[in-house]
């Protein structure tokens, strides 16, 4: 097979306007580069799936019908890559601008640069996020308990608003990757189910000596919390999965910590989850029983030692 310049790797899950948005995205905006394009249908629809095949015919489509992780899927179109690059993509996403193109010539110009991520916006234009920090176990849960806010940088070392400069975490929403290194890793680490899967990536690439950059002068929208936010009822799973991944990934495989974690992170949950209870009583809005219900089950699964995915199932089989 004759490699090309970039593979787009794009999961999900039977929301099919969401995915038009960003496949129009780069089909009107990517000319510079040889690419192709992989869309993990996620449990789609019979509907769903004939209107992409119609609408999209460049698209190559994976389909998934089995409960997989955000890591599994993508891992299933990434292991099929031809390009000398990978570009994850959420696809809640969306740009105006040539991304992909110029996350390219960045990447190509720079021989030190091992990933690169555009400055993500949200819908109104705001940032959302232009680089992250180290983050530790202890920055972790400071971060959950609303003591410390991921998306500030005192030394202004990993955060910037303008230009090209090196990071050490990025957003899974969208980065541009050197696929050979990506392949020597294993691609996403498939023990997290719908996070921390892109900071375990940065984390493992940066204590490996490799390097993350964010280039601030290319843009991208990204929604967020489509599947998984707090308005969904998937919530419910992906809440417990998320943070039982976090638990895993910031223990590092020592016993101690993972108890302290654990303990905090339960304490954590039941609080929010008496605090939504209480607004429970008094609303109608459904999205307040799931962020209740999404918090009680992290209480109930945060000591296990089953799979993130085991605990997905486990909560999504019960919605």
């Amino acid at each position: 097979m004759s490699e090309v310049d970039v593979s787009i790797v794009i999961v999900c899950m039977n929301n099919l306007p969401q995915l038009e948005d960003c496949l129009n995205s780069i089909e009107k905006y990517t000319t510079d580069v040889s690419y192709e394009t992989f869309v993990v249908a996620y449990f789609f629809s019979k509907e769903n799936l004939q209107k992409l095949k119609e609408r999209y015919s460049w698209v190559k489509i994976i389909i998934s019908n089995e409960i997989k992780g955000f890591s599994a899927n993508n891992n299933l179109a990434l292991e099929k890559a031809r390009g000398k690059y990978c570009f994850v993509l959420n696809d809640d996403t969306s740009f105006d601008t040539f991304v992909i193109d110029d996350l390219y010539h960045t990447i190509k110009r720079n021989d030190n640069i091992t990933l690169v991520s555009p400055q993500i916006l949200n819908r109104d234009k705001t940032i959302q996020y232009s680089g992250i920090p180290p983050i530790n176990w202890i920055d972790w849960l400071l971060i959950l308990y609303k003591l410390k806010k991921e998306r500030i940088d005192k030394s202004r070392k990993y955060i910037r608003e303008e230009g090209l400069f090196q990071t050490y975490n990025i957003l899974g929403a969208a980065f541009l990757i050197r696929t050979d290194i990506f392949r020597k890793y294993g691609f996403f680490d498939e023990r997290y189910f719908f996070g921390p899967e892109d900071k375990a990536l940065s984390t493992l690439l940066n204590k490996e000596g490799y390097t993350c950059f964010v280039n601030a002068d290319v843009k991208l929208i990204h929604l967020g919390g489509a599947t998984g936010g707090p308005q969904s009822k998937t919530v419910c799973a992906t809440r417990p999965a998320e943070r039982l991944g976090c638990v895993i990934m910031y223990s590092e495989g020592i016993v101690y910590r993972r108890i302290i974690l654990s303990g905090l992170v339960w304490i954590n949950s039941a609080i929010w989850a008496c605090g939504w209870l209480l607004k429970m009583i008094f609303a109608t809005n459904r999205s307040v029983k799931y962020s209740f219900v999404a918090n009680l089950n992290v209480c109930k699964s945060i000591f296990t030692h089953k799979t993130t995915t085991e605990v997905f199932k486990r909560f999504y089989n019960h919605r």
